[in-house]
């Protein structure tokens, strides 16, 4: 009972990294997502990558497909709701690729 709360809780972005891993899940990669491990990226390399800069940049382990493409960063944008949703997060592609 206690791994399936845990496993809940790793997928309610109320923090970014957990944001992302609920991007690699919505994409359908379950275990991406788990074995994902977000790691921020410095803002020296975010500008490498598509999508709104003031965002915060995660690589992740585990290399998955999206609709477009495949890749291996996440973006977390806050949102406007100060409840459990604090963050959404959308895949990241790298620019001229």
């Amino acid at each position: 009972m206690l791994v399936l709360i845990v496993l809940l809780l790793m997928f309610v972005p109320f923090i970014p990294s957990n944001a992302v891993r609920l991007s690699i899940l919505e994409n359908g990669h379950p275990i991406a997502a788990i074995l994902s491990g977000p790691e921020k990226l410095p803002k020296s390399e975010v500008r490498y990558y598509s999508g709104n800069k003031s965002g915060i940049y995660y690589r992740v382990n585990v290399i998955f497909s999206t609709d477009s493409a495949d890749t291996s960063v996440v973006a977390a944008y806050p949102t406007s709701n100060k409840g459990l949703f604090r963050y959404r997060a959308t895949p990241e592609s790298a620019v001229g690729t």
